[in-house]
């Protein structure tokens, strides 16, 4: 079975979490067709991902910053963030939106003990072209958040991870009593990149965390903090990770790097 078949059948097992996006009438797919009752076609590419964005995606994020990511995090700077988040999960149907390559959701469905079903939403057609690549098995999907091709109350959890929000999409997307998990950036940060760019400039999220309250019941909140040792052969693709650097030269070589977040888990 080749990558679009597998992606056809994964979206077969999953059918009744998706709708059309145009019209929000039921998807059906017979053989690797994807069509809604009123007849709008999809396309499954045969990379292994669903295009559901009917124009051009946006270029800010290119494929070589998505190539950098997956480097990185398969080196294991987020693996403590990512057992943490799996501990927080005790629910089967996950999304990550915002997901970019992926790597983020298929380390967590690694380290998750139970069965979980995961589906990725991005609008970048490199970020998702990137995550079917590397980590078959997930439904990943080229989409708009604000015009998601998703049934109301279908997911059990919701990753958000430092990607930007859209609460009313959350809420209409969560089974209720879902889990909506949002990571955002300490004042600690990515520090040693920014010194060299910007000084001594700290991150200030309180208006996000206080925006997620808001928004949500709140259900817990956890900071984790660490330094990671950059592995050699490494730093380039960490400095090419980030919008931070873009079109920014690199002062001096780094050996560590801070990841320092907080993971705000509310409910619907």
């Amino acid at each position: 079975m080749n990558k679009k078949e597998w992606t056809a059948q994964l979206l077969r097992d999953s059918q009744s979490l998706f709708r059309c996006p145009i019209c929000h009438g039921n998807l059906t797919v017979n053989g690797t067709v994807v069509r809604c009752s009123s007849q709008h076609l999809f396309d499954i590419a045969k990379k292994g991902y669903i295009n559901f964005y009917g124009k051009p995606s946006p270029t800010d994020y290119d494929r070589e910053l998505f190539e950098s990511r997956y480097q990185v995090i398969q080196n294991g700077m987020y693996d403590p963030l990512h057992q943490k988040l799996a501990e927080l999960i005790d629910r089967e149907i996950i999304l990550d939106i915002g997901c970019g390559e992926g790597s983020h959701l298929a380390n967590i469905l690694q380290h998750y003990q139970q069965q979980g079903r995961g589906v990725g939403i991005d609008i970048s057609k490199d970020g998702i072209q990137t995550a079917a690549k590397y980590h078959p098995g997930i439904l990943w999907t080229v989409a708009d958040l604000a015009n998601s091709p998703f049934q109301a109350n279908s997911f059990d959890v919701l990753l958000n991870i430092l990607s930007p929000a859209n609460y009313q999409e959350f809420r209409r997307l969560a089974v209720p009593g879902g889990l909506i998990i949002k990571v955002i950036p300490r004042a600690y940060y990515l520090i040693e990149i920014r010194e060299q760019l910007q000084g001594n400039r700290q991150y200030v999220n309180d208006d996000t965390s206080a925006h997620f309250r808001k928004q949500l019941q709140m259900v817990k909140q956890k900071t984790i903090q660490y330094k990671w040792d950059i592995p050699s052969g490494t730093a380039e693709h960490l400095w090419r990770m980030t919008p931070l650097t873009w079109g920014k030269s690199k002062a001096r070589p780094l050996s560590q790097i801070t990841v320092d977040l907080d993971i705000l888990v509310g409910k619907v």
